[in-house]
């Protein structure tokens, strides 16, 4: 089935980023349709291991609901919109009453945004993410770095704190009670 050609022009609409197809798959930057890479082995096995993980929070205490990359966050204004897609985010029952703005495009920040660094990122980019979440009402942002093995945790409160595999990471006040070891949100290492 062929795909509808793209036809909107920057300054792109929340109401036009909607209605594009599932694939492929977008970013809106200040209007702009930024179109998503894709992503290796080692990034696809990192975003598991943090699903599994934070479903194993959410099944034994409900506090919300996680979601993968299929659901956007909007992070900007609306001249010109901005719309992110975390690898993974954590949304609390609290904040799941805001409606849904057009389908999968969800009105303000997760909770909790968690973002891969994949080869082709930038730290700009991801800095850039980390400001948008953060200003959009998200409480935290998880920056995980599978070569460096680091995860860096970014609230609005503190300095970022880098982890590395030897360290706990804690769920603070968005996620309370979620205790995991660095390590196993880290895809295994291959020989």
């Amino acid at each position: 089935m062929a795909m509808p050609a793209l036809t909107a022009a920057p300054p792109v609409t929340l109401a036009e980023f909607a209605a594009l197809p599932e694939w492929p798959r977008y970013e809106l930057v200040k209007g702009e349709l930024v179109e998503l890479m894709s992503v290796c082995r080692e990034h696809e096995e990192t975003v598991a291991r943090v699903i599994r993980h934070l479903g194993n929070y959410i099944d034994l205490l409900d506090p919300g609901e996680v979601y993968g990359s299929n659901r956007a966050f909007v992070t900007g204004p609306n001249s010109p919109a901005s719309s992110r897609m975390p690898d993974v985010s954590f949304v609390s029952h609290a904040r799941l009453g805001r409606p849904d703005l057009h389908g999968m495009l969800y009105d303000g920040a997760p909770d909790l945004a968690v973002e891969v660094v994949s080869p082709g990122n930038s730290a700009a980019e991801m800095e850039q993410k980390v400001r948008e979440y953060l200003a959009a009402g998200g409480q935290a942002v998880w920056v995980l770095d599978y070569t460096a093995r680091t995860l860096t945790v970014h609230t609005g409160d503190a300095p970022p704190a880098v982890l590395t595999d030897d360290d706990i990471v804690d769920g603070g006040a968005y996620l309370p009670g979620f205790v995991c070891p660095v390590s196993d949100l880290m895809p295994r290492p291959r020989p």
